[in-house]
């Protein structure tokens, strides 16, 4: 009976009839929908199988470079991909050295193109002289400073990270959160 039908119509298309083109169109529009939602059905519920070779779509995108130094056991520059994690970049370096201060660095952190990370030695990067270094200290050894409480200590690693390290120690007045009263209380304890 479809056959027929749609036999007659054709004939009908044709022979110039308009509305007889307009409900072919509107039947092969509607199998190609059918065909089209019956394909995507039967491609999502397939089993995905995952080849050993990476197929351009498996291609991480990588979205920078960081530069890791400090008490890895190879320190250098590293590619990185969004929304990767320091404690991936610390994998790709071969991870710590023995004489690592785990605690100086946030493993669980998003890392951003451009940046250095220094991973302190155990021994913290303050050296005979007592001071605290601030392009070398973690933020464990700026939370020792008076007034400095972790918060702070973790902003001055973050702007250091961020505008590559300090030019010199006035740049702390830069720090989110250093004011001229804390800042002539740390300047005399603090070298770059």
């Amino acid at each position: 009976m479809a056959v027929e039908w749609l036999k007659n119509h054709w004939v009908q298309a044709s022979a110039g009839d308009k509305s007889a083109r307009r409900k072919l169109l509107i039947i092969a529009v509607g199998l190609v929908v059918t065909i089209a939602l019956l394909v995507s059905g039967q491609t999502s519920s397939m089993p995905i199988k995952i080849s050993k070779h990476k197929s351009s779509a498996q291609v991480e995108v990588k979205s920078g470079f960081v530069h890791l130094t400090g008490a890895v056991k190879s320190p250098g520059v590293y590619p990185i991909s969004i929304g990767m994690r320091l404690f991936e970049v610390i994998a790709l370096a071969g991870g710590f050295t023995a004489k690592a201060d785990r605690e100086s660095v946030n493993l669980a952190r998003t890392v951003t193109d451009g940046e250095q990370i220094i991973v302190s030695g155990s021994g913290g990067a303050s050296v005979s002289d007592g001071l605290i270094h601030l392009n070398k200290s973690a933020a464990s050894e700026f939370d020792k400073l008076p007034g400095i409480g972790p918060t702070l200590a973790a902003r001055i690693v973050d702007w250091r990270q961020a505008n590559g390290g300090f030019k010199s120690v006035d740049d702390l007045r830069r720090v989110s959160g250093i004011g001229d009263k804390l800042f002539a209380g740390i300047k005399a304890l603090v070298t770059l």
